[in-house]
């Protein structure tokens, strides 16, 4: 797969990622990771196997980049997938959005209905606005106080395939309010440059070569 063309972000934009502890290759890396994983997946796998192979590589690039450049830890909260800050303030998860991801005229939300750990995370932000020892390497547990006061944001993106080329609309962005298990309410929307990407491909349904297997019948 080539490499992705990525439109340059303003400064200020570039400003607002650094105040919440992270840069745009990080994010990239992530989108990218997923996309290449997604790929993978061919007509014979399971319908939901390229949206659940990108998320997991979604996931895990965007805390091993955290962990290895910034010092954060992975963390797992209220059911969350999460990558969590030295300071236990800010935290980022993954989502995937609607066609007005990445748009400054419309309200973004998430494409499938989420569970309640997410309205939850928008009910504990909209409060932050207003007002135990890590168990493995690299991950941290968070007590009661810590995680009332621990931002959630989301890498946001929404994916669109036009002709042989893909385009990943994206943002990182702090839900303030969810209804019906949908975002209708951001506190804070950073939107990043759209991915492009060319040669979008499935691979052989059986491999480089097909597979031969051996069948003794009694």
């Amino acid at each position: 797969m080539a490499q992705p063309y990525v439109a340059p972000l303003p400064d200020d934009q570039h400003s607002r990622l650094r105040a919440v502890g992270t840069k745009l290759e990080y994010l990239q890396s992530a989108l990218y990771a997923g996309e290449a994983a997604r790929r993978t997946a061919t007509p014979n796998h399971p319908a939901n196997t390229a949206g659940t192979r990108a998320y997991q590589e979604h996931v895990r690039v965007l805390r091993e980049t955290h962990i290895q450049h910034e010092g954060w830890q992975r963390l797992r909260l209220d059911y969350l997938e999460l990558v969590c800050n030295p300071d236990r303030t800010k935290s980022i998860g993954v989502m995937i959005g609607d066609a007005a991801t990445g748009n400054p005229r419309f309200v973004a939300t998430n494409l499938h209905r989420r569970g309640g750990a997410t309205q939850r995370a928008a009910e504990n932000n909209a409060q932050l606005a207003l007002f135990p020892e890590p168990a493995l390497p690299d991950e941290v547990l968070l007590g009661t106080e810590e995680s009332t006061r621990l931002e959630r944001w989301f890498l946001v993106s929404y994916r669109v395939q036009v002709d042989e080329a893909v385009r990943i609309h994206s943002e990182l962005s702090l839900p303030r309010r969810v209804e019906g298990g949908f975002v209708v309410e951001w506190q804070d929307r950073i939107l990043l440059p759209v991915l492009e990407m060319e040669g979008v491909s499935l691979p052989d349904e059986d491999g480089p070569d097909e597979i031969d297997i051996s069948v003794d019948f009694r």
